[in-house]
């Protein structure tokens, strides 16, 4: 088994879910390509699994169908199979001339310039592979596009350098380079999410001396939201509408202040106002108890992120300071210097040993030594041995200081592209167009809205039951405002800017936030309806549909 093809079922075992309950079709699609991304063969493998003896009702397209493992027979009626079953897995293949749901093609630069795959053989310089993915699975009823998920990978050898992949990552075996990525065509044009704007394509980059094609394969599947419980989903619309009524709540209290603070005409009305808005949060504190408990479910996992974002972003400065140092001559010139002072003394070192190297050898050269003599000479050996020590660590530690210092544009290569993943990874998370922009404060920033946002949703759901009481409280004690509002006029206006203040800084925000959710809740809703009703490329009764692309020359 071959390397590439250890890769391909690695991918598949992971993606590939296995249905035991009932009559089970996995169907697998390999499609080979050229270098351009034309279509060259496509041939279609059905596993027919949990099969009862006698006859099974199956539906194909296909055609030259052959069964690959068995002896069963089938009769054939328009694309209705039925086969002679012995309750065996039946594996079967055939072929057909039918639209792919996913289309690739693939564009080649060398130093910046378009050129023929066919052309860059053995050719040096930099190289750039640009591969467009093409999502034809697109649904009218509801404008969005099967969400079908892209994985590629190909693997270059590691005399190849500086390379990198968008939507993926590099892992260097030493021998050779581990490229994987992933791609998501029409999963932008079908949400509108900006984070998903790049998920049409997958680019490759590298130098080269001496440029040989790698084979790419592309692993297809349309079953990335088939698992999503729809019902969850609800529990959006629920939180959605409690913060709508904390929203109308809030504004009635507004109001009320409002009108509170024009004087003391108005004050009995606003009072009034307020009563009635304090009565309705009482109403509806329950659901919203509930609808926070659900948030506060989730939203905790977001505590990680904050850390993860904090420690990226440390790297990254590290990164570049290491990076500058090293460009700038800083390092090169530190490491001289420690390679100077340790050349130093070692100097010192070795004339120290020249020195009882020589009254080693006056000692030796007597014919007999007294007892003092024999210790001294014993002594010398000691320290003989020990001076050779120490000499042997500098030599060592200076040659390590030297290959460190001719190795010092690869390292700084090295910490190049690891700062390129991470500032993808911060600014996807962040949402800003580059690293520019990144900064403590942007991070501190987005910690603490992250923590803000932890923090207020505890409080919510842990103070739900004192928030309840203390608004029943408020409404019973507002029918005595109402009688006593001439001694609440010097408060008003603090009263009025404060709720302006929580409502245009905090509810109207969580309630704009409420109103988005329920927006990509529809949206992931019809996704998910679409990866679950999709039902094969050549039948319409697949529980699971894998497309293998193989790029080849």
């Amino acid at each position: 088994m071959n390397k590439y093809l250890k890769i391909i079922l690695l991918i598949l075992l992971i993606i590939i879910p296995f249905n035991v309950n009932g009559l089970t079709k996995n169907e697998i699609i390999y499609v080979n390509i050229d270098s351009t991304g034309k279509v060259t063969k496509t041939t279609v493998t059905n596993q027919l699994s949990n099969l009862d003896k006698g006859e099974v009702i199956d539906y194909s397209s296909l055609k030259d169908i052959v069964n690959e493992n068995g002896d069963e027979k089938f009769t054939r009626d328009g694309e209705r199979l039925t086969w002679k079953s012995t309750g065996k897995d039946i594996y079967y293949k055939g072929k057909i001339e039918k639209e792919l749901p996913i289309t690739i093609s693939s564009k080649y630069y060398l130093d910046g310039k378009l050129i023929n795959p066919k052309d860059i053989n053995k050719k040096k310089g930099h190289i750039k592979i640009e591969l467009n993915f093409n999502n034809n699975s697109y649904d009218t009823k509801t404008g969005m596009y099967t969400p079908f998920v892209v994985d590629a990978t190909t693997i270059i050898s590691g005399d190849n350098t500086n390379i990198t992949v968008t939507n993926g990552a590099v892992v260097s075996t030493g021998k050779s380079n581990v490229i994987t990525a992933i791609a998501s065509p029409g999963l932008y044009r079908s949400t509108g999410i900006d984070e998903f704007n790049t998920l049409d394509n997958i680019t490759i980059e590298y130098d080269t001396d001496n440029y040989e094609f790698n084979e790419i394969y592309f692993v297809v599947t349309p079953k990335l939201l088939d698992k999503v419980d729809l019902n969850k989903l609800d529990k959006v619309d629920e939180l959605n509408s409690s913060l709508n009524l904390l929203q109308s709540s809030m504004n009635q209290a507004v109001s009320g202040a409002n009108q509170l603070a024009e004087g003391d005409s108005s004050l009995n009305e606003g009072l009034i106002a307020l009563n009635n808005g304090l009565k309705d949060a009482v109403e509806g504190s329950t659901k919203i108890t509930e609808g926070l408990t659900e948030v506060n479910n989730g939203i905790s996992s977001f505590s990680n992120l904050t850390t993860m974002v904090t420690t990226l972003y440390e790297k990254y400065v590290n990164n570049e300071e290491l990076i500058a140092n090293i460009q700038s001559g800083v390092t090169a010139q530190q490491i001289q210097q420690q390679i100077q002072q340790a050349t130093q003394e070692k100097t010192g070192y070795e004339n120290q040993l020249i020195q009882v190297n020589a009254e080693i050898a006056q000692l030796e050269q007597l014919e007999q030594l007294t007892p003092e003599q024999q210790a001294k000479l014993d002594e010398l050996y000691g320290q003989k041995a020990q001076l050779e020590g120490v000499i042997e660590q500098y030599a060592g530690a200076i040659v390590d200081a030297q290959n460190t210092l001719s190795n010092l544009p690869q390292s700084a290569a090295a910490l190049s592209g690891a700062d390129q993943v991470i500032a993808q990874v911060l600014t996807g998370l962040l949402g800003v167009p580059s690293m520019d922009y990144v900064n403590e404060q942007t991070i501190n920033i987005f910690n603490q809205k992250i923590n803000k946002l932890i923090g207020g949703i505890n409080e919510l759901t842990n103070g739900s039951s004192t928030l309840t009481n203390g608004l029943k409280e408020a409404y019973n004690g507002s029918n005595q405002l109402v009688d006593g509002s001439s001694k609440l006029n010097n408060g008003l206006n603090e009263l009025k800017d404060g709720l302006n203040k929580l409502n245009e800084q905090g509810i109207k925000k969580l309630t704009s936030y409420g109103n988005t959710l329920v927006n990509y809740k529809n949206k992931l809703s019809s996704l998910t309806n679409l990866s679950k009703d999709y039902s094969g490329y050549s039948s319409n009764n697949a529980n699971k549909a894998t497309f293998i692309y193989k790029m080849s020359k």
